[in-house]
């Protein structure tokens, strides 16, 4: 009784061809490359024993290895979706827990004023090293500067500033939303990193943020995302 090869059995070329064509664009080397589908990996388990010669058959070791591979994408796939779901638990819980923020000024990282319309605005920033001089530029949403204030040496660290609402003319600006700029150096003159951060009142928790869970903060279009919090006043 003879057989066709297993080599030339069209519905395994086909399955191999489909392999190799998809691994081109994927890049991936493993043996079954996409094949990541139970029916597909068991028409060619079935082909493999339908056009295997009796009195030659395949190596116990192959098909052995053939099934470890599938035992393991299995496995791989099931690691992932149960990772997949405990972080979107673990983002759920950080979720509930930052309901506790609201009504609180938090910290966050963010070179944003938020000026109401009476009284002053405040914000901060970190400096790298100790400075002989910092200037802090208020801009308003056009880019142009409003004011710039001279807030003289500063240590290194945490240091905050006071916006009055007032343009470089003395004038009162509109409420809404500024941004500000630190310029600080040393004595030598040479320039001091200084990163800055912004301050607000949390007015809602929203669980389901793009980059996940995050706060409203008040006088910010966008919210925050939890990771961008530097702490809470």
């Amino acid at each position: 009784m003879s057989s066709s090869p297993i080599n030339n059995n069209p519905l395994l070329a086909s399955l191999q061809g489909s392999s190799a064509a998809s691994s081109k664009t994927s890049g991936s080397a493993a043996p079954f490359g996409p094949l990541a589908n139970v029916d597909t990996f068991y028409k060619l388990l079935v082909t493999q024993l339908t056009n295997q010669d009796p009195l030659n058959p395949m190596s116990n070791q192959d098909l052995s290895a053939q099934l470890a591979q599938f035992s393991t994408a299995s496995g791989v796939q099931s690691v992932q979706a149960s990772l997949a779901s405990l972080a979107a638990q673990i983002s759920q819980t950080q979720g509930l827990q930052a309901a506790n923020l609201v009504g609180r000024t938090v910290v966050f990282d963010s070179n944003s004023l938020s000026l109401p319309a009476s009284g002053s605005a405040a914000a901060g920033f970190t400096l790298d090293a100790a400075a002989s001089r910092v200037d802090v530029s208020v801009v308003g949403g056009n880019g142009q500067t409003l004011r710039r204030l001279s807030l003289g040496p500063m240590a290194a660290g945490v240091q905050n500033f006071t916006w009055d609402g007032l343009d470089s003319s003395g004038a009162r600006v509109p409420a809404g939303s500024y941004s500000f700029k630190v310029e600080a150096a040393d004595a030598t003159g040479a320039a001091v990193t200084a990163s800055p951060f912004g301050a607000g009142r949390v007015q809602s928790v929203l669980l389901q943020g793009k980059d996940g869970p995050g706060v409203q903060i008040e006088g910010q279009s966008q919210p925050i995302a939890l990771n961008r919090l530097q702490g809470v006043v």
